[in-house]
């Protein structure tokens, strides 16, 4: 269990909520921990006692969970939050999924999260693809995967303004559904590579893992602040216009600088950081 603290004075209230949280994974590795990192699980199930993070961290794992609370008003024939095992290569996987219509084969997940994600996430198309194969060991058949994202930086201007903006804070999104086949040759791939994070070679974050942005190029006038247009690869620049220049900007891995809760521990991100080119940069584009 991580340690809290609370360095900016929040409410007890929130303080006691994220502590009590009631959130039970179950077996030896849950889907959402056997789609994320090998090396951030095995590194946090080696240092959980020395895990420090801020409760002001936990604001949207709150909310998301409140969400969840006030659906259990729904008077409906739906299975709700169920928790599904399997054995897969001498490991026992867990998941739960948030809704489950049993007459149609739908399996939602409900997620509270940014505009940003309103074309979907790759993410979000492999737990749920997990879950789609817990369901089925556990004799549920899923025929359609869906999440219902309630977008908490939703603004109704930007949708009146734009077209490719959601048209209302909460939005269905179907989401991919691989064959049962698929699922199984993943689940049995992720857990394999667990378990040789936990008892051969630490695995390394890729870049995806890393949130990785990439080495971008910028236009800026000389003598200008905010780049006239930004893009990632330097030939799309162009010829380069007198009185301007070039800008490179070199890629941000932004789990491990601002969300990883193990960074400390962490030899990989020690490395990244200390190559990492230092100075101050900008994104705003004009």
């Amino acid at each position: 269990m991580s340690l809290y603290t609370n360095i900016h004075g929040l409410p007890d209230a929130f303080v006691n909520a994220v502590l009590n949280d009631p959130y039970q994974g179950g077996g030896d590795i849950s889907a959402t921990k056997l789609i994320d990192s090998p090396r951030r699980r095995t590194l946090y199930r080696k240092h959980k006692a020395e895990v420090v993070e801020d409760v002001s961290e936990r604001v949207w794992a709150v909310m998301g969970q409140a969400v969840h609370t006030v659906l259990e008003r729904a008077q409906t024939s739906a299975l709700v939050e169920e928790r599904l095992y399997a054995e897969v290569n001498g490991w026992k996987v867990s998941g739960q999924f948030d809704r489950l219509h049993l007459g149609d084969g739908v399996l939602q997940d409900w997620k509270v999260c940014s505009v940003f994600k309103a074309g979907g996430d790759e993410q979000w198309t492999r737990q749920l693809n997990v879950l789609r194969w817990l369901a089925h060991q556990n004799g549920y058949e899923v025929h359609k995967l869906q999440v219902v994202a309630i977008f908490r930086d939703w603004k109704r201007s930007e949708s009146l303004r734009r077209d490719d903006y959601p048209k209302q804070a909460i939005h269905v999104i179907d989401i991919p559904t691989w064959t049962l086949e698929e699922c199984e040759a993943y689940v049995s791939s992720r857990v394999s590579l667990h378990q040789r994070s936990d008892t051969e070679e630490l695995a390394e974050c890729n870049e995806e893992e890393r949130w990785y942005t990439g080495t971008t190029y910028a236009l800026m006038k000389d003598g200008g602040k905010r780049a006239k247009r930004v893009v990632p690869i330097l030939a799309d620049l162009g010829e380069i216009p007198p009185g301007h220049h070039v800008q490179e900007r070199p890629g941000r891995n932004r789990r491990c600088e601002e969300y990883c809760e193990v960074a400390p521990f962490c030899s990989q991100w020690q490395e990244l950081k200390a190559a990492q080119p230092q100075g101050e940069e900008t994104n705003d584009v004009d």
